[in-house]
């Protein structure tokens, strides 16, 4: 599992080469991303906002709903991914966009808090079902790794690009009232389940070869072999812990900051995900060039460093210091930018072709991180502090560093 990855500087000098080679559904899946993100990043950063401001929901309340949201989507992932083996891509991602349209434009009706709830619920469900199979599709019908790896990298440039526009859009349309902003998310992601829709019509027989009968194992059979694959359960224990810790930017560090008594305390929350948005965007593909000699797997420990740096400027800041936030973020995105697609990449590489779905799958489990940190950063903001918050996530990013650090023994 750690080998060489292949230099960037070779991707970079064939991108338009390998543009040539993405098909139409590949295309059909980069651009849905980066729109159907757009209008998500819109609408969603405000979401523990009005939570707070006009539902009155406590801090673990707001943890409790996006941690069952998180756990839907870690629990459902590995079973979304080998359906979507089994039965083909199209099936589960029309699914997908289908529900999405319901659970966000029911957030942008509901007022109440239990029905929240329950949407928030029916979001989880949805996410592993359009994003394990959209990185396993684009697998599907790119032969070469470069050309996967370039669509892959593209792919995450493209959420983050999508979460620097749509964050502008939502603080300057939509802060007084921006829960009618998922109106619009849902719409879109009922256009983009449209256009898929489209395209599959004319990619029916490779959809159809996917159900091959070597992918119609059993279930249990097939996460039997994942699971034997020790170098990859120890990239998600790294994962998990990684994100119990990473969670807090997006779940706990609103509700700090929203709490703090800080004049405009909604346009920091925008402007924390703009930072962290904009760093990625203009510094993924320039740090995948600088760190092109070096092993992936290296270069997710130096990210991982990061984002331990991160946490402890994060412990530091306050209202009396907000720009303590901004930095801390800073150090998060750059961390963020070199792990995560890293980790998708070197996914692609290890998954045999008929279990890639599978194996996309079964890595959205380590969204029990996601579940996990909402919920526990909820119990210690409630009856501790920010402080405490920060000291548990710098922990947790140590044992992240030391599970990548035994990677290598595993592989």
């Amino acid at each position: 599992m750690e080998q060489t990855h292949p230099p960037t500087k070779e991707l970079a000098l064939h991108w338009t080469q390998h543009f040539k080679s993405f098909p139409l559904i590949v295309w059909v899946v980069l651009i849905g991303t980066f729109i159907s993100r757009v209008s998500y990043f819109m609408a969603w950063p405000f979401l523990v906002v009005f939570l707070y401001r006009d539902y009155g929901a406590s801090e673990l309340y707001v943890g409790t709903i996006l941690a069952a949201s998180a756990f839907v989507g870690a629990f459902s992932g590995s079973w979304l991914g080998y359906l979507s083996d089994r039965l083909g891509r199209r099936l589960i991602m029309l699914g997908g966009c289908a529900l999405a349209g319901v659970a966000y434009s029911g957030i942008g009706a509901a007022d109440q808090l239990w029905q929240f709830f329950t949407l928030m619920l029916m979001v989880g469900l949805m996410r592993p079902s359009i994003e394990a199979p959209g990185k396993a599709l684009i697998g599907d019908y790119l032969a070469h790794p470069k050309a996967r790896e370039v669509a892959l990298n593209i792919r995450y440039f493209l959420i983050n690009a999508g979460g620097a526009i749509g964050p502008l859009i939502g603080i300057y349309l939509g802060l007084l009232h921006p829960q009618q902003l998922f109106y619009a998310t849902g719409i879109v992601y009922l256009i983009y389940g449209g256009a898929l829709g489209w395209v599959f019509c004319y990619y029916t027989p490779k959809v159809q070869k996917l159900a091959t009968e070597q992918s119609k194992l059993r279930l249990r059979a097939v996460l039997k072999v994942v699971r034997a694959d020790y170098g990859f359960a120890l990239l998600l224990l790294a994962d998990i812990c990684m994100l119990i810790a990473y969670s807090q930017y997006e779940s706990s560090l609103p509700q700090i900051v929203s709490r703090s008594g800080l004049a405009h305390a909604g346009h920091w929350v925008g402007y924390l995900i703009l930072v962290n948005t904009v760093t990625i965007v203009l510094l993924q593909f320039p740090l995948l060039s600088l760190l092109r000699h070096y092993r992936l797997i290296i270069r997710i420990r130096l990210g991982v460093i990061l984002m331990l740096l991160a946490q402890v400027v994060l412990m530091f800041s306050s209202s009396q210091w907000p720009f303590g936030w901004l930095l801390g973020v800073f150090f998060l995105s750059v961390g963020e930018s070199i792990i995560f697609p890293s980790l998708n990449v070197l996914i692609d590489q290890i998954a045999p072709d008929h279990l890639r779905g599978t194996y996309f799958g079964v890595a959205s489990f380590t969204a029990v991180g996601f579940a996990l940190g909402p919920l526990l950063g909820g119990l210690i903001l409630q009856y501790s502090s920010a402080v405490s918050l920060y000291v548990l996530c710098f922990v947790l990013m140590g044992l992240s560093l030391w599970f990548f650090g035994r990677v290598k023994a595993g592989s």
